[in-house]
């Protein structure tokens, strides 16, 4: 598996990656790791002395302002555009087909691309461990995107994010005229809270737009 700081900079269009077909699917994997809890955690049920990780897709309009979030909590957006397939707490409550490695993604996000509404331009796909432990403590781990015929865009060892890291921002999907363009990010995140941490892609968004130049009006 590529590691993040090995993956050469993705910046390209869909069609231009072979990923024509109009379903994507952000998926992850891992390995079940437990942790010892510490502190206030050891009030905790069993399933929080293992690493949970989460994934989410934000949708953003054309300010870069979120207009929704596709999570374990909310399972698809209003226009049901973007689907979440449901939640692993720990990386083996899935069944047998859904452990790291096996044929069925444990957590897996489906975005019709043909379905998500003219007003969003911009989605961000994120992970984030939620109980704030480091992504990379776990054993085994990937997050990928493909689409429905099994083409991959790419694919990030969770092992090789940064040290610390406790949520990131994976990519991003910015809408063009007659297609999807997909930036492979990789960029850490200081919030591990979804909400913030969508703000903080927001704000990462706004500052890559390109600045107009002003009107000059002759008289």
């Amino acid at each position: 598996m590529p590691s993040t700081a090995s993956l050469p900079l993705l910046s390209e269009s869909l069609s231009a990656l072979g990923l024509t077909a109009d379903m994507l699917f952000f998926s992850l994997n891992y390995e079940f790791t437990k942790t010892e809890p510490k502190g206030m955690m050891k009030r905790f049920k069993k399933n929080q002395s293992a690493i949970d990780i989460d994934i989410a897709c934000v949708l953003y309009d054309d300010n870069c302002t979120i207009n929704d979030i596709v999570w374990f909590k909310q399972l698809r957006d209003k226009a049901e555009s973007v689907c979440h397939q449901g939640d692993s707490l720990n990386g083996k409550d899935r069944g047998e087909q859904a452990l790291y490695d096996a044929p069925v993604d444990q957590e897996q996000i489906r975005l019709y691309l043909d379905k998500i509404p003219a007003h969003i331009t911009h989605i961000g796909l994120l992970a984030s461990s939620y109980y704030g432990q480091p992504l990379g403590k776990v054993k085994a781990g990937e997050v990928h995107l493909s689409d429905d015929e099994g083409n991959r865009a790419f694919e990030v060892n969770l092992k090789q994010v940064p040290r610390d890291c406790s949520a990131i921002w994976i990519a991003s999907l910015r809408r063009e005229i007659d297609d999807w363009h997909l930036t492979l990010q990789n960029l850490p995140l200081s919030e591990n809270g979804l909400q913030k941490a969508a703000q903080q892609v927001a704000h990462e968004l706004a500052r890559a737009l390109p600045i107009s130049s002003p009107q000059i009006v002759r008289t």
